[in-house]
């Protein structure tokens, strides 16, 4: 009998599995609600100070935060998974994981800057 080299996404399986539903149901409540904004600005129901007045106020700013780390955690662990199942080279895995995490973090950094710089 063979001896397994490398587990592969197998050793964090339920982990991802548990994390991926939670995102994904925190994304199916939240991401509606920006839709539902743009359409009640475009139709003319709220000015733009209104907007401004919305979105400065502290329980948006709190659940765009929710929104954004939802949205960060949900495709980082997709696309986590799809690399350990289709890239097969450890030395390219490794480096494209170690890369994708940088960029999401930086990109929700800088996201979160932005919503909290106007406080």
């Amino acid at each position: 009998m063979r001896t397994v080299k490398e587990p592969g996404s197998a050793h964090g399986g339920l982990s991802d599995w548990y994390w991926q539903r939670l995102s994904a149901v925190v994304l199916a409540v939240l991401l509606p609600l920006p839709f539902f904004l743009l359409v009640s600005v475009y139709s003319g129901g709220v000015d733009q100070q209104g907007l401004l007045d919305l979105l400065d106020h502290v329980l948006s700013r709190v659940l765009h935060s929710v929104l954004i780390l939802a949205l960060i955690i949900h495709a980082y662990i997709g696309l986590k998974v799809i690399l350990e199942d289709y890239v097969h080279v450890l030395g390219w895995r490794i480096p494209l994981i170690g890369t994708m995490l940088v960029m999401m973090s930086g990109f929700g950094i800088w996201w979160l800057a932005l919503i909290w710089a106007w406080a």
